[in-house]
């Protein structure tokens, strides 16, 4: 019988855990009402302690979203070791055309015009970090190749 080892891990510093979360695109959004929980894959773009996202206008997510507004918001990373930084907040939902130009520039770079966003049929989705954890593979590095 094969016997599993555990790898060793060590605690992300804040400064760490902010480079890794602004450094990708994709996360799980973790919800949860009335004892049922949900986890959906999302973009999302970082910045200056905030997680945005865009969804449709209505759906699960929203709704769940809409009764219970505490979520967590999950990112890892799976190649040369492994690290995973957890977000804990309260979601606010928007869907007002300054939210969608933050949410948009974050995400792709580029600054679309309030005409193309006045027509942009999404509600966005804005978690201010309470609180942040985590962890990494001792093997683990930050640095990145661009």
């Amino acid at each position: 019988m094969q016997q599993f080892v555990h790898q060793e891990s060590r605690a992300l510093s804040r400064d760490e855990m902010e480079r890794f979360v602004k450094g990708h695109s994709y996360g799980r959004l973790g919800l949860c009402f009335d004892n049922e929980p949900y986890v959906v894959p999302v973009a999302y773009g970082y910045e200056q302690g905030k997680i945005y996202f865009h969804s449709a206008r209505q759906g699960k997510k929203l709704d769940l979203i809409r009764k219970n507004d505490r979520v967590c918001f999950q990112v890892d990373e799976w190649q040369k070791g492994w690290a995973s930084v957890i977000c804990y907040g309260k979601a606010i939902l928007r869907e007002d055309v300054e939210a969608k130009k933050k949410c948009f520039e974050i995400m792709t770079g580029q600054e679309l015009s309030e005409e193309h966003l006045q027509n942009v049929k999404v509600c966005i989705g804005i978690i201010p970090v309470e609180e942040m954890t985590g962890r990494c593979s001792a093997d683990f590095s930050l640095e990145r190749e661009d």
